[in-house]
């Protein structure tokens, strides 16, 4: 599984895993919101953490599991 990180704008930035778009990271202050989603306007919250590795493994975690069925 390849991960990448790029930003998006100011403060977001898209998580992409094997190239496809699975969501962005939300700096908010000290935290950092997850959303899932490849459209960041239509994407939905789905955790939140204090530390960025950790809000993009949620993602990873995530893509992980809807490959191999749950």
């Amino acid at each position: 599984m390849e991960l990448n990180v790029v930003p998006a704008i100011e403060g977001v930035f898209r998580v992409v895993v094997d190239g496809e778009p699975v969501g962005y990271v939300v700096e908010v202050g000290r935290v950092f919101v997850t959303l899932r989603g490849p459209v960041y306007n239509t994407s939905i919250e789905v955790g939140q953490s204090l530390e960025f590795e950790a809000a993009v493994r949620l993602l990873a975690r995530e893509k992980l599991a809807s490959r191999v069925g749950g």
